[in-house]
């Protein structure tokens, strides 16, 4: 979380510089519906997309007759879940099974560039359409479960001290395709965005016979609004 906190206060003096240097600034959230690509798959898992939030600042410069470039920074999640059913043995030696809800949830920190055009269909309403790689940094990661209605997690990690191995990679590459409209200072839009990176590690890989692949993947609808004096 200091890393996070860091960043923010890194974000909000980008905010008062770039907004003096001619760029437009913007606070954005968005709801994204996320899963991932598993490999080799399990056909008893029955994975589902899960709602994550996803909020930042958006940094955006226009370049010419409508094209611009925008950055940012975002705290966003990943991953997905499903229903599993757990067995247990009571004190008498009886076996019962009951359902168990469970979740992968990994936090990053997101810093995407965009190359996009904007059309202008009046003075203060535009289209517009972008893409471009999103860079991302792994903050924090837990595997979550429900059974018997109450919640608890794990870490995602095997071992302990110096035999600790952890399940995921702290960096992943992605591409985010978004577009949408603009009225005034509001944005609003669809975006997709899959990776590219297996975010397993080396050491996962190397313990499963067949190899582990992981590749996040979301779509999710969005809203910004630009601070200050909008630049075109």
């Amino acid at each position: 979380m200091r890393i996070i906190t860091r960043l923010l206060i890194i974000a909000l003096f980008s905010v008062i510089v770039m907004d003096a240097s001619g760029q437009n600034v913007g606070f954005k959230v968005a709801s994204s519906w996320t899963n991932a690509k598993l490999s080799p798959d399990d056909p008893d898992m029955d994975k589902k997309y899960q709602v994550a939030p996803k909020l930042g600042f958006i940094f955006e410069t226009p370049i010419y007759n409508g094209l611009f470039l925008q950055t940012g920074i975002y705290a966003s999640l990943s991953g997905f879940r499903y229903k599993d059913t757990v067995s247990f043995t009571n004190e008498e030696g009886n076996t019962y099974s009951v359902e168990s809800k469970n979740k992968y949830i990994l936090l990053y920190l997101d810093l995407p560039v965009n190359f996009g055009y904007k059309h202008a269909v009046s003075d203060k309403l535009s289209i517009f359409g972008m893409a471009g790689p999103v860079f991302r940094y792994l903050t924090y990661s837990t595997f979550a479960y429900q059974i018997n209605g109450e919640w608890d997690n794990e870490s995602t990690s095997l071992g302990d001290g110096d035999d600790k191995i952890e399940y995921f990679k702290k960096f992943d590459i992605g591409l985010n395709i978004e577009a949408g409209v603009q009225f005034d200072r509001f944005e609003f839009s669809l975006y997709y965005m899959p990776s590219f990176s297996n975010i397993m590690t080396d050491d996962i890989q190397e313990l499963s016979e067949d190899g582990a692949s992981w590749k996040n993947h979301s779509f999710g609808v969005g809203f910004a609004v630009l601070l200050g004096d909008i630049k075109k």
